[in-house]
C-alpha cells in the first residue's frame, strides 16, 4: 500500500454584518421609552413601535438562517465527501484485519493443541484429575512471544508440586486421607486439606478421650458394684454363720431340756418339775453330785457340753 494520504486545506472566508449600527438603533429605541408615562395617544405609537422592533427582529432571525445555510453548504458537501472516504478505509482495514485474526486464530489452535500434546505427555494419567489443563492454564501460554521450553517447564513445576503436596496428605496417616485428597482434586489448596485432616483428628481424640473416660467411669462403677457385692455377699455368709450358729445353740439347749420320758417315769411325781442345773467341777466331783441325786431318788441325765 502507497503512503498517500489525505490533507485538508482551508481557504478563510469571511462575513459581515452593521452590529454597531443596528446595537446603537436598538439602544436608542430602549433609551426613547425607558420610564415613561403612557397615555391613549402614546400608547398607539408605543405599539407601533414595538410590531416595528419584532419585524426587525424576525428578519434579522431569517437572514441570519440564510446566511448559516449559504456559509455552511460548503463545508456539507466536504463533510460528506469526507465521511465517505472515512468510510472507505474500512474495507482494506477489515480485509487485511481479517486475514491477520484468521491466521492468529489458526496459529492459536495449533499452539493448544502443541500445548495439550505436551500436558498428555508430562502429566501422569493418576494426576490428570488433579491437575487439569484448564486449572494450570497459563494466561500467557497462547502468546506468539511464549515458546514451548517455558509452557513444558511450567508444566513440570505443576507436576513436582503436584506430586509433593499429594505426598504430604497421604503422609498424614489419617483414615481420613482419602477425603482429603478428593478436597484437594476439587480445590488445589494444600493448607486446606491438610487443615481437613488436622481437624478431624482433634475431633477423634477429643471423642476418644470422652469415650475412654466414660469407660473408665463405666469400669470405676462396675469396680465399686463388685466391691458392694462381695461386702453384701459376706455379710450375707456372716449372718447365716451366725443364723446356723445361734440354731445350732439352740438345738443343743432343747437337747440339754429333752430327757427320756419312760426312763423318768418311775421316779417322777405329781408336782415334779424338770429343770436344767450347769454343773462345773472335776470328775470325782461330778460322781459325787450324781451319787446325791440317786440317794434323793431324782432322775438326772448326764449330757457332756
Amino acid at each position: 500500500m502507497n503512503n498517500t494520504v489525505a490533507v485538508i486545506t482551508q481557504e478563510s472566508a469571511k462575513i459581515s454584518c452593521n452590529f454597531d449600527q443596528v446595537e446603537q438603533a436598538i439602544k436608542g429605541t430602549l433609551a426613547e421609552f425607558e420610564g415613561v408615562v403612557f397615555t391613549e395617544d402614546s400608547k398607539t405609537y408605543a405599539k407601533k413601535q414595538v410590531a416595528s422592533l419584532r419585524k426587525q427582529k424576525k428578519e434579522f432571525q431569517e437572514n441570519l438562517r440564510d446566511a448559516k445555510n449559504e456559509y455552511m453548504a460548503p463545508w456539507n458537501e466536504f463533510e460528506t465527501q469526507a465521511k465517505n472516504l472515512i468510510a472507505l478505509y474500512d474495507k482494506p482495514i477489515n480485509s487485511i484485519n481479517g486475514q491477520v485474526q484468521a491466521f492468529e486464530e489458526k496459529r492459536v489452535r495449533e499452539k493448544k493443541a502443541e500445548i495439550e500434546a505436551a500436558y498428555n505427555e508430562l502429566v501422569p494419567d493418576d494426576l490428570q484429575d488433579y491437575i487439569p489443563l484448564e486449572c494450570i492454564y497459563g494466561a500467557k501460554w497462547d502468546n506468539a512471544t511464549t515458546n514451548m521450553k517455558t509452557v513444558r517447564k511450567e508444566i513440570s513445576e505443576a507436576v513436582t508440586k503436584t506430586q509433593s503436596e499429594i505426598s504430604v496428605i497421604s503422609s498424614m496417616g489419617s483414615d481420613k486421607v482419602q477425603e482429603a485428597l478428593d478436597l484437594y482434586m476439587a480445590n488445589r489448596n494444600l493448607a486446606a486439606a491438610v487443615k481437613y485432616i488436622s481437624d478431624y483428628e482433634a475431633r477423634k481424640k477429643e471423642i476418644l478421650a470422652q469415650q475412654e473416660m466414660r469407660e473408665a467411669e463405666r469400669a470405676e462403677a462396675l469396680r465399686r458394684e463388685e466391691i458392694e457385692k462381695i461386702r453384701r455377699e459376706e455379710r450375707a455368709r456372716i449372718a447365716e454363720e451366725e443364723r446356723i450358729r445361734n440354731e445350732a445353740k439352740r438345738e443343743a439347749v432343747e437337747e440339754i431340756k429333752t430327757v427320756d420320758e419312760a426312763a423318768a417315769a418311775s421316779l417322777t411325781e405329781k408336782h415334779s418339775m424338770k429343770v436344767l442345773y450347769v454343773v462345773v467341777g472335776t470328775m470325782e466331783e461330778l460322781q459325787e453330785v450324781e451319787m446325791a441325786f440317786n440317794s434323793w431318788g431324782l432322775y438326772y441325765e448326764r449330757k457332756d457340753v
